[in-house]
Parts: C-alpha cells; structure tokens; sequence
C-alpha cells in the first residue's frame, strides 16, 4: 500500500509539473508548436453526482517519460481535472484501468486538482456493484504527438462516483529521460 501511495504522489507531482510547463508562454509574436501543447475533451462528463455536462481542456499536457504515459488536463474555467497514467506504453493500442489491472493503468479524476486527497480512482472500489475501470485507445503515437480516446468510471473512498464518457486528447508529447 506505501508504494502505490508512493507512485501516486509521484504521478500526481509529475502532472502538476507537466500542465504548468505546458500553459506557460513565451511573450513573443512568432508563432511556435509549444512542446506539451495538448487539448482534451470529453462529451458526457460528471462528478460527485453532478450532472451530465461537457469536459473541455486546452491546460492539458502529455508526458512521457520511458514507458511511462501520462495525459493530465484541467478543465477551461475550473478546477476539476482529469489524469491518465499509463505504464509500458510503447505503441498505439488500447489500454486497460479497470480496478486491478495487471499493468498498474489507473485514471483519477478531481473536482479541485489542488486537493489530491479528494479525488475519484479507477483503482478505487467500496464494494464489487462499485467497481471502476474504463479504456483508453492509443490511436496515434510518434516521438513528438499522440492522440486517442477513453472512458472513464471512477470512484472515490466513500463510494460516489465520476465519470468521462467519449473522451478524446490529442498533442504534442513532452518527454523526460
């Protein structure tokens, strides 16, 4: 339990980082492709009961460092916030978060990013009629882009739900070694 506390704190770091290296500008007139520059959607989306409305970011960003892959963005206007950590991506294909996966995939999904206590997790299950998952498809993965869609259903230690459905991001990948 103290190593995915661990890993989580690492994740949940990493994605600050990533979103705030993204949103940050230079002041110039030239136009240039920003490296994690990346937008992420989707069209049926709710938290903590909240009901079915949209899910719009242009404060997002895709990192990958080695095989570890992950899509974090915050919703334009708020702070509810979305994150996807893949392990062992090397190639586009369709990833598993359903609890207990055997890659370690997980999705959090938070209602204010800045209180990463507070937050839903595919990994997060207070009984088997509760139990969170949700995919994502990898459609498109080079050195410098990636894109592709997911779903989410997520949950959180009291048992109330979040959920992103028909979710898709796409951007320029920011890479660590």
């Amino acid at each position: 339990m103290k190593t995915f506390t661990k890993l989580k704190t690492v994740i949940l770091v990493l994605s600050i980082v990533a979103v705030s290296a993204a949103s940050c500008k230079k002041d110039s007139t030239e136009k240039k492709a920003q490296a994690g520059a990346a937008t992420v959607t989707a069209s049926n989306y709710g938290i903590d009961g909240g009901g079915s409305g949209k899910f719009n970011s242009t404060a997002a960003a895709i990192v990958k460092v080695g095989p570890v892959f992950n899509v974090t963005a915050i919703i334009d206007g708020g702070k509810q916030s979305i994150n996807i950590n893949l392990l062992g991506v090397t190639t586009a294909k369709e990833y598993d978060l359903d609890a207990g996966n055997s890659s370690g995939n997980v999705a959090y999904m938070f209602n204010d990013y800045q209180k990463t206590t507070e937050g839903f997790s595919t990994q997060n299950s207070s009984s088997t009629s509760m139990i969170g998952g949700g995919k994502v498809t990898i459609t498109k993965l080079t050195d410098t882009e990636a894109e592709g869609t997911f779903y989410i259903v997520a949950h959180n230690a009291a048992g109330k739900a979040a959920y992103a459905e028909n979710g898709t991001f796409k951007g320029t990948i920011t890479t660590g070694k």
